[in-house]
């Protein structure tokens, strides 16, 4: 006997021939495909015969990969968290629930490494290998595996010093004791042939009479490393040495990005020294400050040579930035220093009759005060309560504490424009005539992970973003493309590592603020003009005025300890985001207690522990303890 469903007409949609019919369906998101999917047997059973065509198209039309994109080319661009998708439909899921829980409408995971060997000072996260390569503020570098906290391999504190360190396709860097550079290479990659460099594989060790050979201080200190011998997951050799004694003396800030490493030293204050990490030559100077101006008015000067203070550096492969304390600069590299098919320059090619590159200059004639009254605002969202799906947590691959709602530990706000009093307001005339113009007090400059973007953060708790600032080339001004965030904290740290909607900002207080610029992005709302068969996927619109949120962190947040009690004042370094997660230095014993905080409220207990900041045996437990702690968005798989 069969059924009404076996027997009911089929509706128009799969009266069409098959291609038709999956030709119409890419113009549905993923949910109206769901409640298509449930309205009949029929329909059911079409999508099951057709499940990869159809969630194939879903997947271009929420813009998770480009229409050519193959579902394996897929998997390995984003490994770390695709890696073991074997379908579309996969896929999808897994990508739209991590865009629910960053926008704090899932879930998250919280957790951290146990501090060994003293507080943290500095790290990095190394996805590929699933590693953390830390330093600790008494010396020494650390690689622990990600799901235990394992020791890999190390180098002692004898051997580096407290310092900072950076790392990028597989190329660790952190300053020597010796007045240089020490670049280290994954040695799981040391034998591959498919990283080349100006038509060469790249070859490790540098050798003698290179300038950036290895020394041999290095190769002892990697004969001497503790490590497990069972892999050589997390092991690294000895690559090049940058040797600044005889140049510009010891290093004050140095940046990475494969192939090209910056820095500066303590003896020459004003200038950028540019390295091929596969050699290790400097192959690129520049004078931050000289040059033509391009992107501000005629009447705008860069501060004179003794107040040319910079205060960071960042690099993509065609641009340098270098942040002073009045201004930000940025410079188009050399394209012989990037091309992969460009014939090796020497130093003294490059530096021989150059003149000064011209600077792209994002800087502000109004005073600090000015330009808060004209920024967008943050505005605590209204409460939305709607309580997630609850999900089956398996096969957690980190030590985690705790899996809250996201709305539980990610505190809303939605960005507003200024008051229109005050964007047509005249604030020039706040400044008296022939009194000095306070600076704009830049501190931190980072390029979005495509190298489109510019973001500058400020003393004054300003975010200066510049969209596309290549445009100022053509003739742009910054004022033009320039949109500015207040978020009322003087400002010290930046992470824009991996998505170009999403970055993280840190306050002096420590406060951790996550922007996601269009949020709406990866939704069925997202105006787009190329239709589901268009070869390419449209770039997201990033500005502030559009769909754009941002959220707190509240575990990682106490506004009354940090600071007095973070070891003397020290402060505490290192935020990475990656796709699915943000990484961070923070004090252990806090995050313990938020989240046994969240326990007791969830078994609605009425009492638990005192605040850390009423509990004096408490205090005295977290100063200076750093670890490496993280919010991963990852939980529903």
């Amino acid at each position: 006997m069969s059924s009404s469903a076996d027997t009911e007409p089929p509706p128009s949609l799969l009266t069409l021939p098959a291609d038709v019919s999956i030709h119409v369906l890419a113009y549905l998101s993923l949910n109206d495909l769901y409640h298509l999917r449930m309205t009949s047997k029929r329909c059911h059973q079409f999508f099951e015969a057709h499940e990869e065509p159809i969630y194939h198209q879903a997947a271009i039309y929420h813009h998770f990969v480009q229409p050519q994109t193959s579902l394996e080319e897929a998997a390995h661009a984003h490994e770390s968290w695709l890696g073991k998708v074997h379908d579309w439909k996969e896929l999808c899921r897994r990508w739209l629930i991590l865009e629910r829980n960053w926008d704090g409408r899932g879930f998250v995971r919280e957790g951290g490494l146990p501090p060994h060997d003293g507080s943290v000072f500095d790290f990095v996260i190394d996805e590929d290998q699933r590693t953390a390569i830390s330093l600790s503020r008494r010396g020494g570098l650390t690689v622990r595996a990600l799901e235990d906290g394992k020791l890999l391999w190390a180098l002692s504190d004898q051997y580096v010093a407290t310092t900072r360190c950076v790392f990028s396709n597989g190329f660790l860097v952190f300053m020597a004791k010796h007045s240089g550079i020490e670049i280290w290479r994954r040695t799981a990659d040391v034998h591959t042939t498919t990283l080349r460099r100006y038509g060469e594989v790249v070859h490790t060790p540098v050798v003698a009479p290179a300038p950036g050979a290895v020394r041999d201080f290095q190769v002892q200190a990697g004969v001497y490393a503790p490590m497990q011998t069972d892999s050589d997951r997390g092991h690294f050799v000895p690559h090049a040495y940058v040797d600044t004694s005889q140049d510009i003396g010891p290093i004050r800030l140095f940046r990475v990005h494969y192939p090209l490493l910056a820095y500066v030293g303590f003896n020459a204050l004003h200038d950028v020294a540019v390295v091929d990490i596969t050699s290790g030559d400097v192959v690129w100077r520049v004078s931050a400050g000289q040059g033509r101006i391009l992107g501000m008015p005629s009447h705008f000067t860069i501060a004179p040579a003794e107040g040319r203070i910079i205060m960071d550096i960042d690099l993509t492969h065609k641009y340098l930035a270098v942040c002073l304390h009045s201004a930000v600069v940025v410079y188009r590299i050399p394209a012989s220093l990037t091309s992969e098919e460009a014939t090796k320059l020497s130093t003294a090619d490059s530096d021989a009759g150059e003149k000064p590159p011209d600077m792209l200059v994002l800087g502000d004639i109004d005073t600090p005060a000015a330009r808060q009254t004209t920024a967008h605002l943050l505005m605590l969202a209204a409460g939305d309560r709607t309580e997630p799906n609850p999900v089956a947590i398996h096969g957690i691959p980190l030590p985690v504490w705790a899996t809250p709602r996201g709305q539980d530990v990610l505190e809303k706000y939605d960005i507003v424009p200024p008051p229109l009093s005050a964007q047509h307001a005249n604030m020039h005339a706040l400044v008296p005539a022939g009194l000095p113009r306070s600076q704009p007090g830049f501190v931190r400059v980072r390029f979005s992970p495509d190298g489109k973007h510019l973001v500058a953060a400020t003393a004054f708790g300003l975010l200066y973003f510049a969209w596309d600032f290549a445009r100022v080339e053509r003739g742009l001004q910054f004022s033009e493309i320039t949109e500015y965030l207040l978020i009322d904290e003087s400002l010290r740290d930046i992470s824009w590592n991996s998505d170009p909607r999403r970055l993280a900002v840190r306050t002096a207080r420590d406060d951790v603020f996550i922007i996601t610029i269009n949020s709406s992005f990866h939704g069925p709302r997202f105006p787009s003009s190329a239709g589901p068969n268009s070869s390419t996927t449209p770039s997201p619109r990033l500005t502030l005025t559009q769909d754009a949120t941002v959220h707190r962190l509240l575990d990682f947040s106490n506004r009354k300890l940090v600071g007095r009690h973070r070891g003397q004042g020290a402060p505490s370094y290192g935020m990475q985001m990656t796709r699915t997660a943000l990484w961070l230095v923070w004090n252990f014993a806090l995050l313990s207690h938020a989240v046994t905080r969240h326990r007791a409220r969830t078994n609605s207990e009425r009492s638990f522990e005192p605040a850390p900041e009423d509990d004096d045996n408490f205090r005295g437990t977290v100063s200076g303890v750093g670890s490496v702690c993280f919010l991963e968005f990852t939980p529903g798989w």
